[in-house]
């Protein structure tokens, strides 16, 4: 999930947006000069638009790093009559995507309905993106489309792409290719599916996790050393191994796994960045443990867990929720003051360890006993809920469980809306929901919760100062995007023939 967040650090991140910013106005005056030519080309024909905002925000940042016009369009289903490649090819033309860059322009269009996605790019662009290479995204982006993170997979196609273009990344190690282990049937049951969205209960998770083949595992057991289970893990990712089942991973991270699928060269990435930050300490205590590596390198702690069988593993969606890394940043933050291993935390040389981003506005839940059914866990909450159907804190405890023991974004999500619907005075709630809304790209409820907050807040200055900064941001000028619903039709409503 990195390469979506907008920074905190709001002095470091206003440049970066004032560069984006002036590129605009400079590009705009030649850009109006197009027919009906918006200064970046969006279009989300879809019901689903919570992601609108950031990939806006997306496009025009990778457009100041490479030189690049991005265009990004969204269909609900393909014109009657054509093709994927045809529209892509008529919406190239039509909108003379790249023009205004030196003839540098890149265009992603998907279909939900076929799901099925394609990349056209333009001439000048053609020798470091290859049809091959366009095909292999292509393929890729037909399984990771359905995954429960859809905007995870757009927003790294379009770093690596940019970084490409921008002789940053060379060779096929940037090839957003799934895992081996995961097909377009792993997570739904059965082959031949093409609809958006895999089956969605745990029991479906677990039971798709089981029916992986056996890989090559033994070499990867937890340890009763807890430095050793970090080695393991460590040659697991220097080997490309992004396998739900290696035994050293808590049952949570194996869900999380399945639900953000990495493949051989992300996992190679981000083992090369550990490696740049060696040597790590390791602290343990009261069950839990935290390899910690050298800052200066963009990683986020290992958080280790202990078994009740005396035994250690990594416990993966904990790294993601006890500490964050912004976009325009290198070194990580933690999330809580109320964090475990805090105090052992603030004893390195992290930067900002002492800089808990939400301090006391909402805590972190105790942690169970491994190993815990999750299962089990989530059925009692359920049968809970269903004897107390307004019981806001029931709703919030099983989203504590998504989020925290498997870093299921979208199901907490739905608890933690629910819960600030039933409580809407509790502003811990509220705060959840500002970090969950971060983390899954939704910058038009990030703003709502933070506004909401201002409000309530008013002797809160870093509160204030956050919704001011993030409002001025995201305010877009008028004509900036396309907004218009049908407006690219008028190039691909031609028969399929139409010379």
């Amino acid at each position: 999930m990195y390469g979506k967040e907008l920074a905190w650090q709001t002095a470091r991140l206003a440049g970066v947006l004032a560069l984006s910013l002036a590129a605009s106005v400079a590009l705009s005056a030649e850009r109006s000069a197009l027919p009906d030519r918006p200064i970046y080309i969006f279009i989300n024909e879809t019901d689903s638009h919570e992601h609108d905002l950031a990939f806006k925000m997306s496009l025009k940042l990778a457009e100041k790093r490479a030189g690049v016009e991005n265009a990004l369009v969204f269909l609900e289903r393909l014109p009657s009559g054509t093709t994927i490649e045809r529209v892509a090819v008529d919406l190239f033309d039509h909108w003379r995507i790249g023009r205004t860059r030196g003839g540098k322009g890149i265009l992603y269009v998907y279909s939900e309905a076929e799901n099925l996605f394609k990349i056209e790019v333009s001439y000048e662009l053609e020798g470091i993106f290859p049809d091959i290479l366009c095909r292999r995204l292509e393929e890729a982006a037909q399984t990771y489309m359905l995954s429960d993170v859809p905007q995870d997979f757009i927003s790294e196609l379009l770093i690596t792409m940019n970084l490409r273009a921008a002789g940053e990344m060379v060779g096929s190690e940037d090839v957003a290719s799934p895992p081996s282990w995961l097909t377009q049937s792993f997570l739904s049951g059965g082959a031949g599916v093409t609809s958006k969205g895999y089956s969605k209960t745990l029991a479906d998770y677990e039971a798709a996790v089981r029916r992986l083949s056996a890989a090559s595992v033994k070499d990867f057991q937890p340890s009763a050393d807890p430095s050793q289970t970090v080695q393991r893990y460590l040659t697991s990712l220097e080997l490309g191994l992004g396998d739900p089942q290696i035994p050293l991973l808590t049952s949570g991270s194996q869900i999380f796994r399945a639900l953000v699928p990495r493949n051989a060269a992300q996992q190679h990435r981000v083992f090369g960045y550990f490696q740049k930050a060696l040597p790590y300490r390791l602290t343990t205590a009261d069950g839990l443990g935290l390899a910690v590596f050298q800052p200066g390198v963009p990683n986020l702690p290992i958080v280790l867990r202990a078994g009740k069988n005396g035994l250690w593993y990594v416990d993966e969606p904990k790294s993601w929720t006890y500490f964050h890394r912004f976009e325009d940043g290198t070194d990580f933050f933690p999330k809580f003051d109320d964090l475990p291993l805090l105090s052992a935390l603030r004893q390195t040389r992290q930067p900002h360890a002492n800089d808990a981003i939400y301090k006391h506005r909402v805590r972190t839940p105790q942690v169970p006993a491994y190993p815990v059914s999750l299962e089990k866990t989530v059925q009692q909450l359920e049968d809970q809920i269903r004897r107390e159907p307004t019981n806001s804190q029931l709703y919030a405890a099983l989203g504590d469980v998504y989020f925290f023991e498997m870093n299921w974004l979208s199901r907490t999500l739905e608890m933690y809306e629910t819960a600030s619907r039933l409580a809407p005075e509790r502003l811990d709630y509220r705060w959840r929901l500002v970090d969950l809304y971060l983390n899954t790209s939704q910058a038009e409820k990030f703003l709502e919760q933070l506004r909401f907050l201002a409000q309530k807040l008013p002797n809160d200055r870093e509160a204030q100062r956050w919704y001011q900064f993030y409002k001025d941001a995201y305010a877009f000028k008028p004509g900036e995007f396309s907004v218009s619903r049908h407006g690219w039709l008028r190039a691909s409503e031609r028969p399929s023939d139409a010379p």
